[in-house]
């Protein structure tokens, strides 16, 4: 007869997370038996180092031993400290109710961020609102991740490619009380010999245009007068070396180009002429460019995003209708409401200006 099976084990409600910075991470799982009625009524944890010593006699951050329990929901670590940056493998086993046990689920992970303050050697640097840096290392990478919180929004691009998924990240916080920050993996993004790390931020909550501060039917805060950037990069190497390139005011470049205006309620304007392709890679001449400039703290706790669903572009839609009510004016019924964006491919001369406007209901003139 099948014994009960721990299945989709996860770590802080995420699947093999990277970068949190709980330091008693909370395990869960669900079961799943063909018996009726079946129950766990014990489980064993093991955590370990390493995939290889994931073993009932050599896991060496914690072996639960086994428990008379059936919480398969946010069972505490209790093993050894961890450390900020250190990556973990897990796996668990259940008893049933006749006291039979499972196999040892798939091996499973997850990774601590920065713990403590003293961990960011980075500043806070501010500017216009695209940032670039150039570094170089001739050596083969193991690992390497990106630590990053850019205010109100960021982006980080490395060498031409955007980093990760997400958009409109880090999460909307009091930012004198509480800042996420967002753990990246890096290390498929980088190469041996020269790189460049590149970050577009925009005003988003922290810093918004007067307007929203004026007409926002909320009360709203104005946190700084312009966006800010913390950033903090770890290269591992094959030869147990490592590397750092963190935000400063002396290695960073900045500039205001192409969006001269950017506001969470009134959109953003975007000037094509000003666009300097290249900008993210390396080589690329910045010397225009002015040098970053130390910003104040927000004030807040740095908190890891890590567990946090991240924003996504989830689908991509055509419009279902075009409307041409006037020359020059042409509407685009997408038949739903949405919270996205427009793409647009457009030709013309240099100058010439066209504006988007988006509305939640259609009028038929």
């Amino acid at each position: 007869m099948r014994t009960i099976i721990p299945l989709e084990l996860k770590c802080e409600y995420t699947v093999n997370p990277l970068g949190i910075d709980v330091v008693q991470p909370r395990f869960s799982w669900i079961l799943e038996s063909s018996q009726r009625g079946e129950m766990q009524t014990a489980y064993q944890i093991l955590v370990a180092s390493s995939e290889g010593k994931l073993k009932a006699d050599d896991a060496d951050k914690w072996d639960s031993k086994k428990v008379i329990s059936d919480q398969s929901v946010n069972v505490a670590y209790k093993g050894r400290a961890l450390a900020s940056g250190e990556k973990c493998y897990w796996k668990v086993r259940v008893w049933d109710t006749n006291g039979k046990v499972s196999p040892y689920t798939k091996t499973a992970t997850f990774e601590m961020g920065l713990l403590k303050s003293d961990d960011w050697e980075g500043k806070w640097i501010r500017g216009g609102n695209l940032f670039r840096n150039e570094f170089t290392f001739d050596k083969d990478i193991r690992k390497a991740r990106a630590y990053i919180c850019g205010l109100g929004y960021h982006e980080l691009r490395i060498n031409g490619r955007k980093v990760g998924d997400h958009v409109l990240d880090p999460g909307w916080t009091d930012y004198t009380k509480r800042i996420l920050y967002v753990t990246y993996d890096i290390t498929d993004y980088l190469k041996t010999g020269a790189n460049a790390v590149g970050v577009m931020l925009g005003n988003g909550w922290y810093s918004p245009l007067k307007v929203t501060l004026k007409e926002s039917p909320m009360t709203r805060r104005k946190y700084g007068n312009s966006p800010v950037l913390l950033l903090q990069m770890r290269i591992d190497f094959t030869d147990d070396s490592s590397m750092r390139v963190v935000s400063d005011d002396t290695t960073w470049k900045t500039i205001q180009d192409p969006i001269i205006r950017d506001d969470i309620y009134d959109g953003e304007i975007y000037d094509a002429r000003l666009r300097k392709s290249g900008w993210d890679t390396s080589p690329y001449d910045d010397s225009r460019w002015d040098v970053a400039k130390i910003a104040d703290s927000p004030g807040g706790e740095l908190v890891s995003q890590a567990s946090f669903p991240p924003i996504r572009v989830v689908k991509r839609m055509q419009p279902q209708r075009i409307i041409n009510p006037e020359p020059g004016v042409y509407v685009y019924d997408f038949g739903q409401n949405f919270a996205g964006w427009v793409k647009l491919r457009i030709t013309g001369t240099e100058g010439s200006k066209v504006t988007l406007r988006y509305a939640e209901l259609l009028f038929n003139r």
